[in-house]
């Protein structure tokens, strides 16, 4: 085969029109890629749109790694809002076949003093193909004043037990309210116990 008979052969132009629907669609991807993108600010005045109903002033936390895992699962943000409570974005573990859960928990303050959970909204969650049925009970179970060292567990001595079962199994969620829990206790807090 010449080089003329190349150009003209039906290879050729499959060649060129995948070329051309390439270049089309990279160009269109790197216009919507741009378009579409959202900050990381905007992420964060989501979230807390989402679990408050309006914006909010806030500032991010940082803290050092170590501080962000326990026991009970780790922490990704950390959030000062505005009227003096803490929003955390915790990921619990062990749930139903290893599965996890993530939500945003609002850590209330008062008078200077951890108060209690005044809000659990879900975020994500992976494996836990059941979670979609858990209802907003489930969830307002978390929310409340805490004293001593109450943690949410399906089971155990002294500790408040929420819905547990074979079926709608809320370890995973539980070990993520736990985790923001000891969070507190433990960073957030920890000059008070000094």
């Amino acid at each position: 085969m010449t080089v003329k008979q190349f150009f003209k052969s039906q290879a050729f132009k499959c060649i060129i029109v995948l070329l051309v629907i390439a270049l089309i669609a990279g160009g269109l991807l790197a216009i919507l890629n741009d378009v579409l993108y959202v900050t990381e600010e905007e992420r964060t005045m989501r979230a807390i749109e989402k679990v408050y109903g309006e914006e909010m002033r806030y500032e991010e936390l940082s803290f050092e790694a170590d501080k962000l895992s326990n026991d009970y699962g780790t922490l990704s943000k950390v959030y000062l809002l505005e009227n003096g409570n803490y929003l955390v974005q915790a990921t619990g573990g062990n749930g139903y076949k290893g599965g996890t859960i993530t939500v945003w928990v609002v850590l209330t303050v008062k008078d200077g003093a951890f108060n209690g959970i005044e809000k659990v909204v879900l975020e994500s969650y992976e494996k836990q193909t059941l979670m979609s049925k858990l209802t907003y009970d489930v969830y307002s179970a978390h929310n409340d004043e805490i004293t001593g060292d109450v943690y949410f567990t399906t089971g155990g001595d002294g500790i408040k037990v929420l819905i547990s079962g074979a079926t709608l199994s809320t370890n995973a969620l539980n070990n993520a309210v736990d985790c923001a829990l000891q969070f507190a206790r433990e960073v957030l807090f920890a000059k008070e116990a000094a």
